[in-house]
């Protein structure tokens, strides 16, 4: 029974670093925003291991000769237990990064039925539910033409990502080619996040994520999700009809959405183009897991840092819920983007309860040139 404990230990405690550190810290906006899943994951390993340890303890008691450390599987489950644990707090950590930044948000409240909405915006259900609702930004033209200088088809970006020194595995995020959606040239965005060998016989991550994202206009027309993680299969597929202004998802849920609404990846490709200035903040509408978002993207400050593929100064930005009203925020996301006009992400950080999720840049190709 202690073998079976300490199998069960191994076992579950990989997964829960490959569910943190990979699906966390890859697609970073959608876990800052979306995280109820990976915990409920981690949740029900933790409970195997409090399960394996209660059985080995009962096991021990009926036979003497086995000796069984308590205090050591105590310890090991309390320490499980406070990386999911919601309550504690590291915001007073000297080293986290996310202790040293203004969290004050430009809030915005619930929409009121009862009265017309501001010139420019219309008020939209949050959900299909239609339960919330709030105040979006209809100004937008799909005629639109931004041009940009920041990035390129070709471009790819490859992270190592890693909880401390600890790396489970690595991810890339491509423009692949133009492609023709709806009659539109499309940006083929490609994001996928692998474990590597040593996790993968443990618990094997192969996640896919894509977007398509027009070329003149930046904004979003389709978006698909296929993640593999251990035994777990998940499949998501959006059209975004904006001539039409619905999101459908996986040809079943219908949500009405405002005009040149952005998905998971085309806000963050998005951003890169648009002026930034420390202090300042973006809003930018936002539309994942069924629900719209309204987004924040605050700018921080500048710092240069050092990563596998280099040495670059950089803007540090966070995506935030403009309001704890509209959903709560269930975790945070730290981007180090270049101070250039390429505004590449070098780094993100995706803050857990214990320490952050970091995804570095390992090596790039295909990016613009720095001007």
């Amino acid at each position: 029974m202690v073998i079976r404990f300490y199998k069960i230990l191994i076992s579950v405690v990989t997964k829960m670093l490959v569910i943190l550190i990979i699906a966390v810290g890859m697609v970073g906006l959608q876990a800052a925003f979306s995280q109820d899943s990976t915990t409920k994951k981690i949740k029900s390993d933790s409970n195997s291991i409090k399960n394996a340890n209660i059985e080995m303890m009962t096991d021990s008691t009926a036979n003497d000769s086995t000796t069984v450390d308590s205090e050591s599987t105590t310890q090991t489950t309390d320490t499980i237990n406070q990386i999911v644990n919601p309550e504690i707090d590291n915001s007073n950590d000297a080293d986290d990064p996310f202790s040293s930044v203004d969290t004050t948000l430009t809030d915005i409240a619930l929409a009121d039925s009862s009265k017309p909405a501001p010139p420019g915006f219309e008020m939209l259900p949050l959900s299909s539910k239609k339960d919330k609702f709030a105040y979006f930004d209809t100004t937008h033209s799909l005629n639109r033409v931004i041009k940009q200088t920041s990035f390129k088809t070709g471009e790819e970006l490859t992270f190592n990502i890693r909880y401390g020194v600890i790396v489970a595995g690595s991810a890339t995020m491509s423009l692949k080619a133009i492609v023709t959606i709806n009659n539109r040239p499309c940006y083929h965005i490609v994001t996928e996040a692998r474990s590597n060998r040593f996790f993968s016989a443990f618990y094997k991550v192969r996640d896919r994520v894509e977007s398509f994202m027009d070329r003149d206009g930046l904004y979003a027309w389709r978006y698909e999700k296929h993640l593999r993680e251990g035994h777990y299969k998940a499949d998501q597929y959006v059209e975004y009809d904006q001539l039409n202004r619905l999101a459908i998802t996986d040809k079943r849920d219908t949500l009405r959405i405002p005009p040149c609404i952005q998905d998971i990846l085309t806000t963050f490709y998005y951003i890169r183009t648009l002026p930034m200035e420390v202090g300042k903040s973006l809003f930018i509408d936002n539309h994942a897991d069924k629900k719209l978002y309204p987004l924040e993207i605050k700018v921080h400050k500048k710092e240069r840092i050092k990563v596998k593929a280099g040495e670059f100064n950089c803007l540090v930005v966070e995506p935030m819920l403009r309001s704890d009203a509209i959903f709560k925020q269930r975790g945070r996301l730290l981007v180090w983007l270049t101070d250039d006009n390429r505004r590449m992400p070098v780094q993100m950080k995706s803050k857990v309860m214990i320490g952050s999720i970091t995804a570095e840049l390992k090596k790039y190709k295909g990016v613009v040139k720095s001007k």
